[in-house]
């Protein structure tokens, strides 16, 4: 579905006939024209209005997987992914082809900040009348990294979810918490590897190429998301880091925990030990004298019971128990 919105100085409005524009636009007007998992016929539309080469119909087409950028003259095209809000390593397309009179934008789920902005230009709220198209891809950009650090901070946060449990007590079952951390990890790979392919795409945008259509302010602010870029895959690295120290919480734990069964098995041999070693002794095929007494079998039990005891108390002395 399409809907298109007109900026012409400082008022902005919706249009239904927008194709009848195009050709009409004036010096200070811009025309947004957002789709929402479009179809092939307003692909078609959309290209034929707009004189896109055939390369940019085949990307909107979504048949590719990477980012891109393409630089065609009068107008530039960059597709980036973002992560989706419901978390996961699924990503959303998001297609953006600015020129100096008009705007396209094509995604294949909804995405927060264009719904958010088109609702503001639709009201007439705020100067959106005067929008920047380099501006608004610029912003859009700012979205996707926002989008990645907010998919890492939900890793993160389901990190210490799982780190706090694991201090608290010993895993019931430590393959489910593996299981749970491998996932993770899992994602943050396919995240970082996601957010590693879009470098080319904000380098492209810094070159000096683009000053048809660009001017010094949209240079530093492409160039200032760049930056942001790799600050983002550092997040990215910081987080597959925590994985390691999740599962080194984890190796711990788990350990300590085979520890104590180890500590008890130990405990209990040391209890049982003296007494099987009389009984073994007492139980020696050799004619003695005192085996005619049976009161001494009483002795015997009563020793045997004062050692367990004696070996139980000593080690609540030291705190082995």
């Amino acid at each position: 579905m399409a809907t298109a919105v007109l900026f012409d100085r400082d008022e902005a409005e919706r249009v239904d006939d927008w194709q009848s524009l195009v050709d009409r636009l004036g010096r200070k007007s811009l025309l947004w024209v957002d789709l929402s998992r479009p179809d092939t016929h307003e692909l078609d539309n959309l290209a034929t209005s707009f004189d896109l080469t055939d390369e940019s119909r085949q990307r909107l087409s979504g048949d590719n997987t990477e980012p891109y950028f393409g630089d065609f003259g009068d107008y530039v095209h960059v597709r980036a992914y973002a992560p989706t809000w419901d978390g996961g390593s699924e990503l959303c397309a998001v297609d953006c082809l600015v020129s100096k009179h008009w705007l396209l934008t094509s995604h294949t789920q909804e995405v927060e900040l264009i719904e958010g902005f088109r609702q503001r230009a639709a009201d007439g709220s705020g100067e959106t009348g005067k929008l920047d198209g380099l501006e608004f891809l610029a912003t859009l950009l700012e979205w996707v990294l926002n989008a990645y650090l907010e998919a890492f901070d939900r890793i993160e946060h389901e990190l210490a979810e799982i780190e706090m449990s694991l201090l608290e007590s010993a895993p019931a079952d430590p393959e489910e918490c593996l299981s749970q951390l491998v996932v993770l990890r899992r994602e943050i790979r396919d995240l970082r590897g996601a957010l590693v392919s879009h470098r080319e795409v904000f380098l492209a945008l810094t070159r000096p190429e683009l000053e048809d259509i660009a001017d010094s302010r949209h240079v530093a602010r492409f160039a200032s998301l760049r930056s942001r870029l790799e600050d983002t895959i550092q997040n990215a690295r910081d987080c597959r880091d925590s994985i390691v120290g999740s599962f080194d919480v984890l190796h711990a734990r788990t350990e300590q925990r085979t520890n104590e069964i180890v500590k008890v098995l130990t405990l209990g041999s040391m209890l049982f030990l003296p007494g099987a070693l009389i009984a073994g002794i007492l139980g020696m095929n050799f004619r003695v004298g005192f085996f005619e007494n049976t009161g001494l079998f009483w002795v015997v039990l009563v020793a045997i019971v004062g050692l367990m005891a004696t070996v139980f108390v000593g080690a609540r002395l030291r705190r082995w128990i």
